[in-house]
């Protein structure tokens, strides 16, 4: 659920990233559930599967253990993020890898700068909308959503065309 709650909020951008000439691109790690993600609609960009996680593993994105993962799913970022997917219609299938942490880039035009980069320290943290626009140098409109999330500036070079792929349709 929390995966299918960032997206939603994520792809509120999309008008507005569209306008401005920004893909919006999604990598997910299974193909598991990817079926039942595109029918309920939960990401409005391009989406990709990296079933071997060298983008994870690349960007060190970490896989929480399970004494990790328990007080994680009791932090307060996790009961407002359930409280949020309630509001918003959206449930979770419990299916598939839930200890892999995510994130999310933002990069140059040609790939040769990451001008933004987000790690999730709990499996309900996302970017804060705000930020992502305003490392485009675009307008923080009414489709930005806010709310405490730490967020961090690094660099990191990566291209995706190498590692992701849709599935094939079976």
């Amino acid at each position: 659920m929390f995966c299918r709650v960032g997206a939603k909020e994520l792809s509120l951008l999309a008008p507005q990233l569209a306008q401005a000439g920004v893909r919006l691109i999604g990598i997910g790690l299974e193909e598991l559930g990817v079926e039942e993600f595109i029918e309920g609609k939960f990401f409005d960009g391009e989406l990709y599967i990296d079933t071997d996680k060298k983008n994870y593993k690349a960007l060190n994105f970490r896989n929480l253990s399970v004494l990790a993962l328990i007080p994680a799913l009791v932090a307060k970022v996790a009961r407002d993020t359930v409280r949020k997917a309630k509001q918003l219609g959206i449930s979770g299938d419990m299916k598939g890898d839930k200890m892999q942490t995510g994130g999310l880039l933002v990069v140059s035009p040609k790939g040769e700068k990451v001008l933004y980069e987000f790690k999730q320290e709990n499996p309900a943290d996302h970017a804060e909308n705000a930020a992502i626009l305003k490392a485009l140098g675009l307008e923080a409109g009414e489709a930005a959503v806010g709310g405490d999330k730490k967020d961090s500036m690094n660099v990191t070079d990566l291209e995706c065309e190498d590692v992701c792929a849709m599935p094939a349709k079976k």
